[in-house]
């Protein structure tokens, strides 16, 4: 089939599909409004339709064309949705125009009028939307909406609530404009004893009980803070929850007159009424130590603290719950303090069955029996009267419900009075026993420190001997530790004195070998000197004695160059004098690196390495003590070498890096008044996680028998003698640079 066909075929059955869809809708009968002075005007379930919207996605557009709607009628409780739209229609068959609202009874509520031209007008209402975004008579959540005579408007309600599902006392209203504004906006005003007042004496017995409550709260949570002992804790915090939960009372009905924006914050003070029964349990097991005496059933108590919480949480938090699950939970909502009531009974009979029965163990049974007892009494009662018909149990309800408040201020009293003047002498009773323990615990110490003081005593005796003892064999281990120190120092020295041997022994052997030579020339110069002077050739005797005089001077020039080598090795052999003296530290050091090369040249002809040197000629003399500070350049110099040749041995083996080439670089440098000497080499560097040890005694990652581990250290600590600093730069697999920073003065 050619493309432009299945086109038009594709666009053909579009348009069938949305007129049969369109054809198919069927609208629920029109609801006839004959009044509008009723106050409320429910639709029977035949009058609506309803569509659920499972995600909660369904815009007016999508509904409006919607076949989904099924008849109110039918059961709802089978499924949960985010929302659910209602559809009704609405008209007016009064002579004059009816003046009807539409109401809100669910969380959110969004209401669509359609309008001539397929629009639709839309209204906000519903207890949680914002105060500000809301339309029409906010306090009531109510939508004035006048009809004309004949009028008729196709209505299409959106249902939501912060749970999933319809409340449970959802239905479908039409009120009376005229009748909510008088009820609720005029009426109270005009009427003093519809208004809320205040000082009524309603409000102020609920004023009375919360500061009350407050109060004991505050009392016995001092007594926590000084015994630190948990039932006061929960008491106090089971008369808070007490006193927010009649706050609640009080403040619902003042914010509903006054402010009723706030009104939907109001009912999380509710939420407390969770917490009463969870810390009144806890008070329990603390009061009577169950978890002391009967650990199962206290295992028993601490479940049902938090079972009860979670009931109560959900009914108050959940409450568009359907169904059985809405009627079990409200069933249970009812049943905590007289199951409550039952464990303390059962608790107190078994504390009474093991005689553990005491003074304030009777007095808290006093104190609690009247509360407990017409918490349980009132709450029997609701709950009879919704699941029995009988007269009696309705009559016992209405005489409860009616005289509720004042006896429960009573016996609520009587309890919070009683129970805090129980924990007051029980708090008594602590401080009398914490100071007899205090008491005995004083007097046991004290006999504690005179055996200790009598031990103290004879150990005394028996340290000053063992005091003695080991001072002597302490003195005598320092002096054969300063004596081994004065050796392994002197065997560092000689290290170093092995280090330049070899490259002494070449040094001079330059020199020597000028002198033998120029003196083997000057013996053939005077003897063919001899020989002229007897053929009387003086102009040539004079030649030759000119030529003598100049070998002379070569002989003596390497004469004393190795008569400096050798005063310089015997400098460096000896103990230092601790004199400082001008040197020229660009020389030293030049000279220690040729040293130190040639001695490792001698020691190992296939070493190899290449010198490089960067004198500062600005520097001149310094002044130092020469021979230490040449065994600092000499150490660095030697370790320079050693790591550049096991780098070169590593890259031999492993044939990793075959064009590397050993280097060792001396520079001297002068900033400001500080001189700066740098030896560098591009060896494998020092691992980080030894850097801060290289400057221990005794510290080497040389070979054993390799090194002795002081050389850093001595050097660290001439260089500290000289005012300077010996610092350290390096980069594993790079190399490392030593820099000796020395004052210049």
């Amino acid at each position: 089939m050619p493309a432009f066909l299945k086109k038009i075929t594709g666009i053909i059955l579009l348009c069938l599909t949305c007129f049969f869809t369109k054809a198919q809708l069927v609208l629920p009968p029109v609801y006839e409004i004959k009044s509008d002075t009723i106050d409320f005007q429910q639709l029977d379930n035949n009058f609506w339709q309803i569509l659920t919207d499972k995600d909660g996605k369904l815009t007016i557009d999508e509904v409006s064309v919607s076949n989904r709607f099924r008849n109110a009628s039918l059961k709802l409780d089978d499924t949960l949705a985010k929302a659910y739209w209602i559809r009704y229609s609405l008209k007016n068959t009064m002579i004059g125009e009816a003046g009807i609202a539409l109401n809100s009874l669910s969380d959110y509520d969004d209401f669509y009028i359609a309008q001539p031209g397929g629009k639709w007008k839309h209204y906000i209402s519903g207890e949680k939307y914002d105060w500000n975004k809301k339309d029409g008579l906010k306090k009531t959540n109510c939508i004035p909406f006048p009809m004309q005579p004949d009028a008729q408007v196709l209505v299409y309600q959106r249902v939501a609530n912060d749970a999933y599902g319809l409340k449970s006392f959802f239905a479908v209203y039409i009120v009376s404009t005229a009748k909510i504004i008088q009820d609720n906006y005029v009426a109270p005003f005009e009427n003093t004893n519809k208004r809320f007042n205040i000082f009524s004496f309603d409000q102020l017995k609920d004023m009375f009980i919360i500061g009350f409550l407050v109060f004991a709260g505050f009392f016995n949570l001092f007594f926590f803070a000084v015994v630190r002992e948990r039932m006061y804790l929960y008491f106090s915090l089971f008369l808070f929850a007490l006193s927010s939960n009649r706050l609640f009372n009080t403040s619902y009905r003042y914010f509903f007159e006054m402010r009723p924006d706030f009104v939907q914050y109001v009912f999380y003070l509710y939420i407390a009424w969770a917490f009463i029964q969870f810390f009144l349990i806890h008070f329990i097991r603390y009061f009577f130590k169950t978890y002391e005496f009967y650990k199962k059933w206290d295992r028993f108590l601490f479940f049902q603290s938090f079972f009860w919480a979670l009931v109560i949480f959900l009914k108050n938090l959940i409450t568009t719950i359907p169904g059985w699950w809405n009627k079990t939970l409200s069933f249970l909502n009812l049943l905590p303090l007289p199951i409550i009531f039952i464990s303390l009974l059962i608790t107190l009979f078994l504390f009474v069955a093991k005689a553990r029965t005491e003074k304030f163990t009777r007095l808290m049974i006093i104190a609690a029996f009247p509360f407990v007892f017409w918490y349980a009494t009132s709450l029997s009662s609701e709950v009879t009267a919704q699941f029995t018909s009988s007269k009696l149990f309705s009559s016992l309800y209405q005489w409860t419900h009616t005289n509720f408040r004042t006896i429960e201020i009573i016996c609520m009293s009587w309890f919070v009075l009683f129970s805090s003047r129980i924990l007051f002498l029980r708090y008594s009773q602590l401080q009398k026993d914490n100071i007899q323990q205090a008491l005995e615990k004083e007097k046991l110490l004290r006999d504690k420190e005179l055996e200790r003081t009598q031990l103290i005593e004879q150990q005394k005796e028996l340290l000053e001997k063992q005091v003695e003892e080991r001072t002597s064999e302490l003195k005598q281990s320092i002096e054969e530790l300063k004596a081994t120190q004065s050796q392994l120092i002197q065997s560092e020295k000689m290290a170093s004195l092995g280090e330049l041997t070899a490259g002494i022994a070449h040094e001079i052997q330059n020199p020597l070998n000028f002198v033998n030579n120029f003196s083997e020339v000057n013996k053939e110069l005077l003897v063919e000197m001899k020989d002229e002077i007897k053929k009387g050739n003086i102009d040539e005797v004079n030649a030759l004695a000119d030529d003598v005089i100049a070998n002379e001077e070569k002989i003596n020039h390497h004469g004393k160059r190795a008569d400096a080598i050798v005063k310089g090795m015997l400098q460096h052999s000896r103990s230092s004098s601790a004199t400082k003296e001008p040197t020229d530290i660009n020389k030293l050091a030049d000279e220690y690196l040729r040293l130190a090369y040639h001695g490792l040249r001698a020691k190992d002809k296939s070493f190899n390495a290449t010198l490089k040197t960067d004198f500062d000629e600005s520097i001149g003399n310094l002044n130092i003590i020469p021979q230490d500070i040449g065994r600092v350049i000499l150490n660095l110099i030697t370790n320079a070498f050693y790591a550049a040749t096991e780098k070169a041995l590593s890259a031999v083996a492993t044939s990793a890096t075959a064009k590397y080439e050993p280097t060792v670089s001396v520079s001297t440098k002068k900033i400001a008044d500080k001189v700066l000497i740098a030896v560098k080499d591009n060896g494998n560097g020092i691992p980080q996680k030894i850097l801060d040890k290289i400057f221990q005694p005794f510290f080497t990652t040389k070979p054993a028998g390799q090194g002795t581990g002081l050389g850093l250290s001595l050097s660290y600590d001439i260089v500290n003698a000289h005012g300077g600093k010996l610092k350290v730069e390096t980069k594993e697999g790079e190399g490392t640079e030593f820099i000796v920073e020395l004052p210049n003065s």
